[in-house]
């Protein structure tokens, strides 16, 4: 890791070959072609997600890449966006031009070896060097593979020195973590030094995965089960009915299949948690899909009816299949814009309002949107939010509640977004969800009554919520 000086392992790649003797595996051109569409440009500043274009991986016959080959590809393609950034300023090192300045195939070819070097202490160094030089070779102009060959050689004949925590404190957060400049800068204003590095840290941890249980099965015996399939867990206190992964891939149970465990960020679930449902009768889920939350909400109600709703029909359908996944039966799905919703006023008793946001708490399972958010994007998110949010106010009955949550710590994107809303619609009180968790979970409240999660301290996506009240019309 970022820090550390790489240690001399003996390991050699052997004589140069004039050219590859065989392609690239599956697995390295897979992540190799994501890598290259992931790239920001002037014409696709945002590209694609990367889970979608690993989702639709095909060979040159059209068909899906095997289990492992596809896990490999996933490796590659998020440790690369991970470390972007760290992997360049070593590359840097050793290659005559700046690595931003070489073509995008060769300077993809790179990042590839240089992470399996870096990060990957199964991959035989000579495997790591002979497959980013095939890339290269398949996919460049000529010369290509000889670049590529040569500096990946360079780095195996020296110790490079990493930034370390203890050095020059502006390299080792942007370079040696792998951030750029606005981020590192952000992060500081608003937390210091020691914050900052813990906030950044934190963002670079493998995600936790956790769980969400049915409320069919009991959780002791959903822990044993998992257990005789090789998926071990504990629970996690944070949310109800909530189990924290610590070894096996649950999506290997029986239980996943069967719909009783659902894969779920424990803050998403505690968020599903939060609204108060008594006495409601009329209930939206206003930003509603993929629809973790949405079921968490539905199963509370039951057998009420739940309105979910999302902006396009493809989220919708990915909505639905979650909700049929998860024998939430009594979700209503429905294609509706939240800006413009297609409701009467004062039609619902409660709302849930998850807004589409930067995503920056979630960097740990999202690395590329280090490269993709910028401050006049979450901007621009926050002002969207804000319509959205003032639209769906409008929406609650007299007493009515409001659950306004994020997946962002960003002012703009939740203090600054619930005080606009306050402002522009003065029947609206904030009020505190202390009272809404245990009182171990009580440090989790802010002092406007809003609940915080940050992942360096609490080992989840970083959340935001705030609960409002419609006092008058």
């Amino acid at each position: 890791m970022p820090g550390a000086t790489r240690k001399k392992t003996g390991r050699r790649a052997g004589k140069r070959p004039a050219r590859p003797s065989r392609p690239a595996s599956p697995a390295r051109r897979a992540a190799f072609a994501v890598l290259l569409r992931l790239e920001p440009t002037r014409e696709r500043p945002r590209p694609p997600r990367p889970d979608a274009l690993i989702a639709r991986l095909e060979d040159a016959d059209r068909q899906p890449p095997g289990e492992r080959d596809r896990a490999l590809a996933r490796e590659l393609v998020f440790g690369v966006l991970r470390w972007r950034r760290a992997l360049d300023y070593a590359l840097d090192a050793y290659s005559r031009r700046p690595v931003a300045k070489l073509d995008l195939p060769v300077r993809t070819a790179l990042r590839l070896g240089l992470y399996q070097l870096r990060y990957l202490d199964r991959v035989p160094a000579s495997a790591a060097v002979h497959e980013s030089v095939s890339l290269a070779a398949a996919s460049a102009r000529p010369g290509a593979a000889g670049l590529v060959n040569a500096v990946l050689r360079a780095y195996l004949r020296a110790d490079h020195p990493w930034p370390r925590p203890g050095g020059d404190r502006d390299l080792y957060l942007r370079a040696g973590l792998s951030y750029p400049d606005w981020m590192v800068e952000r992060c500081l204003g608003q937390l210091g030094t020691d914050g900052a590095r813990r906030r950044l840290e934190a963002g670079n941890r493998s995600p936790t995965v956790f769980l969400r249980v049915s409320r069919r099965l009991a959780l002791d015996e959903v822990r044993e089960r998992l257990g005789e399939e090789g998926v071990r867990t504990e629970r996690f206190p944070i949310a109800p009915r909530c189990l924290r992964v610590t070894s096996g891939n649950p999506r290997d149970s029986s239980l996943f299949g069967e719909g009783d465990i659902h894969i779920q960020d424990a803050g998403s679930q505690l968020v599903g948690w939060l609204l108060p449902v008594d006495g409601a009768r009329r209930c939206l889920d206003a930003c509603a899909a993929p629809g973790g939350k949405a079921s968490i909400l539905a199963g509370r109600i039951e057998p009420r009816p739940l309105i979910a709703a999302d902006v396009r029909p493809g989220r919708v359908d990915l909505l639905d299949s979650t909700v049929r996944r998860l024998a939430a039966g009594n979700v209503l799905p429905l294609a509706g814009d939240a800006a413009r919703p297609p409701f009467a006023a004062a039609t619902f008793d409660r709302i849930l309002l998850d807004v589409p946001c930067s995503g920056l708490g979630t960097l740990a399972r999202n690395p590329d949107i280090k490269w993709t958010a910028s401050p006049a994007r979450v901007r621009e998110l926050a002002a969207n939010a804000g319509g959205i949010a003032r639209a769906a106010a409008d929406l609650l009955a007299s007493g009515g509640m409001m659950l306004y949550s994020a997946c962002s710590l960003e002012p703009e994107e939740t203090t600054e977004t619930v005080r606009g809303l306050l402002a522009a619609r003065p029947g609206l009180r904030q009020v505190s969800l202390a009272d809404r968790l245990p009182e171990a979970l009580a440090p989790l409240v802010d002092d406007q009554g809003a609940l915080r999660l940050a992942p360096e301290d609490h080992g989840t996506d970083g959340y935001y919520a705030a609960l409002l009240q419609r006092t008058d019309h």
